[in-house]
């Protein structure tokens, strides 16, 4: 089984403190850059051992800062077609390539909070939880037919202040959680 660990930038998550056995992969910050990484990295390999995991911080005006949320939902906010779709964050005509994947909410299981993805910082976070890279990593694992967790460390509520101060805050925590949740299930 292999494991393929995405994270935006190395502040994040140093590569230095990522246990062996993980593939740490930077893939730069937003939508389009995670999906490059994720497609380059994932297209040649089988979804059967591949668990591919997302770790970064993200921004919430729900959940408490400092807090800790896997994320199993997928949404993307700024795709903004009207009036080629009726709602915000629905991509025109991706039934005709992708008729297998929702065009509302990408679910690879329905526990977990819920990621909306959008390539702007959110002053005043309006979803449950809000990054910048996950929906397209979650798009490129559901074309490819991967599973798909993400775990985001609440870092602030729209203060680009707090996100400076705290983004790195949740690196022990999430390494407890690879240890234990995911590297056990795999020796």
């Amino acid at each position: 089984m292999h494991i393929k660990l995405f994270v935006a930038i190395p502040s994040e998550l140093p590569r230095d403190v990522c246990p062996e056995g993980v593939e740490l992969i930077y893939t730069g910050v937003g939508k389009v850059n995670a999906a490059i990484s994720a497609t380059q990295h994932l297209m040649h390999l089988n979804p059967r051992n591949t668990i591919v995991l997302n770790y970064g911080s993200a921004g919430s005006a729900i959940h408490p800062v400092l807090s800790m949320l896997t994320c199993k939902k997928f949404q993307q906010a700024d795709m903004d077609a009207r009036p080629l779709m009726q709602h915000k964050g629905h991509t025109p005509f991706d039934d005709l390539l992708y008729p297998h994947i929702e065009k509302d909410i990408l679910v690879f299981d329905d526990a977990g909070a819920l990621c909306t993805t959008q390539d702007t910082f959110q002053q005043q976070p309006e979803y449950e939880v809000n990054d910048m890279e996950a929906y397209g990593i979650a798009k490129v694992c559901r074309i490819f037919g991967f599973d798909f967790t993400a775990y985001k460390f609440i870092s602030d509520s729209g203060d680009g202040s707090d996100w400076e101060e705290n983004h790195h805050l949740g690196i022990e925590q999430y390494l407890d959680i690879l240890n234990t949740t995911w590297l056990n299930s795999i020796r």
